[in-house]
């Protein structure tokens, strides 16, 4: 009996000493088999709604006919203005220049999740503010908001947010809201301030994530008189019809509008990889090769980073190489809705540390860095329920067979 390596000897030397156009080939197939062996490790599905996966539920969510998203969020404030007076001395009978600080109000936007680096713009960020007074005074308010934050170390970041100049009508950064003459007061008078990212930095502001805004607001009585200077009313010049309304209050209310259409700029999202399957011994191989699928929904391109992570989330190895989602989808221009997924297919050689890490891996943790731009002018992109990345993870190995 002739052994199968030599039967396999014999019909190459049969086939190489034929004349191959004497020999009939119909009906002999060489084997595909080519020894590889290929098995998912996970997959994962991404939506852009996730960016909100923090949002607050005290915020207000909107949807118009497009599908877009906007938050909207509203903080009504009542101060007494006769406690604070007395608090700090202040007695607003007199006709000098007195300020009242009014205590710090703060509110939580809890909006976005913590990114790994990176940055988003809002389009269109506005903040309102109401303020209704019941001084018979000329009146005028110092307006101070910042936001809070815990930065990687678990310490408290302040970032300020920085009015411009060109938004107050009076020289030391005051905003008047009753006529500042003082012959001419008003029993009630109200105003509405707008911050928006022409008048502030406003969106930049947001885009550091606070997770609370502060607001310092302070009164400023008689603004137009030099300070200490008390003003006397003598003939032919005529008193005011004031007097100080003990019970006089501020209101104030402060409406927050984000309506989301984003710019995204390096912005490094984490996705864990959760209960991934590895089917062969990775301790018996030479190699393996990783291969990466992404079906791309989103309106821009991606990059792609794994990391492996063991049971402590502990990096036990990181890819260089990142995997770019290299086209964007079909769009429509108006309303980025997009019609079907760009799909692109990304494989890369392990290491031997590589292949020794994915042995204790519990967690794959896959960093997306996305960017609504390359190089172009900002462009903001609606956020939309349908804009998703999907993500597979499969390995492909070479096994060898003795005979």
């Amino acid at each position: 009996m002739i052994k199968p390596s030599y039967l396999y000897i014999v019909v190459v030397l049969l086939i190489s000493s034929c004349n191959v156009d004497q020999l009939d080939v119909e009906g002999l197939k060489l084997s595909e088999n080519t020894g590889l062996y290929a098995f998912p490790i996970g997959e994962t599905t991404y939506q852009l709604m996730e960016l909100l996966e923090d949002a607050d539920s005290t915020l207000a969510i909107d949807t118009d006919e497009n599908g877009m998203i906007s938050f909207s969020f509203l903080e009504v404030d009542t101060i007494g203005l006769a406690e604070e007076s007395d608090e700090q001395d202040i007695d607003l009978n007199l006709f000098v220049r007195q300020s009242v600080d009014f205590p710090i109000s703060s509110f939580n936007i809890p909006l976005f999740e913590t990114f790994e680096s990176g940055s988003f713009l809002l389009e269109n960020p506005e903040l309102n503010f109401t303020i209704k007074n019941e001084l018979r005074m000329p009146l005028a308010i110092g307006l101070v908001i910042w936001g809070e934050k815990l930065d990687s170390l678990g310490e408290l970041d302040s970032i300020p947010l920085n009015i411009y100049d060109a938004f107050f009508d009076l020289s030391d950064t005051l905003k008047s809201i009753s006529n500042l003459g003082l012959t001419d007061t008003a029993a009630v008078s109200s105003t509405f301030i707008t911050l928006n990212k022409t008048n502030s930095d406003f969106d930049q502001f947001l885009g550091k994530t606070p997770e609370t805004i502060y607001m310092k607001l302070s009164m400023v009585a008689n603004a137009d008189l030099d300070t200490g200077v008390i003003k006397v009313f003598l003939p032919p010049d005529t008193i005011p019809d004031r007097e100080f309304n003990a019970g006089a209050q501020i209101f104030t209310s402060m409406e927050l509008e984000l309506p989301m259409s984003i710019d995204l700029a390096d912005l490094a999202v984490p996705v864990d990889l959760d209960s991934i399957s590895v089917d062969v011994d990775v301790a018996t191989l030479d190699s393996l090769q990783l291969r990466v699928v992404t079906y791309n929904m989103l309106p821009f391109g991606a990059l792609l980073n794994l990391q492996f992570l063991d049971a402590s989330g502990v990096v036990l190895y990181s890819l260089e190489e990142g995997f770019q989602v290299l086209a964007n989808p079909p769009l429509n221009s108006i309303n980025f809705n997009v019609k079907e997924p760009e799909i692109n297919i990304n494989q890369v050689w392990l290491t031997g540390e590589g292949i020794d890490a994915l042995n204790d891996t519990q967690t794959i943790k896959i960093i997306m860095t996305l960017n609504t731009t390359d190089g172009a002018p900002n462009i903001y992109t609606p956020l939309l329920e349908d804009y998703t990345l999907e993500v597979k993870i499969s390995g492909k190995v070479r096994l060898s067979y003795e005979l």
